[in-house]
């Protein structure tokens, strides 16, 4: 591959890098997935390649300049995700919290059919 190629392919993930963040503001957790996981499968493409490629010093800047932008762009999308997390977590525990109240204060089965027949039997 060759150094051009090399900075393309770094270009096309720090796009990547901007829909996924685009995607995190919109909460579109889906769409998160589905970059990333392409994302993950270019990067290992691209690590496998770039060892055929010697750059020379102006494309190992714009290299770094590049996957800078990119380390900076994931670590807002994760801020994005450990608030999901948090959400997720808080809904979960409210969750666990109603169940056992509804645990605490169910009636077994049993009772219920005698309090029917109690409550609507005639006098």
């Amino acid at each position: 591959m060759m150094q051009a190629q090399v900075i393309a392919a770094y270009k096309q993930l720090l796009e990547q890098s901007r829909r996924i963040l685009e995607c995190a503001e919109r909460a579109d957790w889906d769409g998160i997935f589905d970059l990333k996981s392409q994302g993950l499968i270019d990067a290992a493409y691209l690590r496998r390649v770039e060892n055929e490629t010697k750059l020379d010093d102006a494309a190992q800047q714009q290299k770094f300049e590049l996957m800078s932008q990119i380390i900076e762009l994931d670590s807002q999308v994760n801020q994005f995700l450990r608030a999901r997390q948090d959400d997720l977590g808080q809904l979960m525990q409210v969750n666990r919290r109603k169940s056992d109240l509804n645990q605490a204060y169910r009636i077994p089965s049993d009772n219920v059919v005698s309090m029917r027949h109690h409550l609507y039997q005639k006098k």
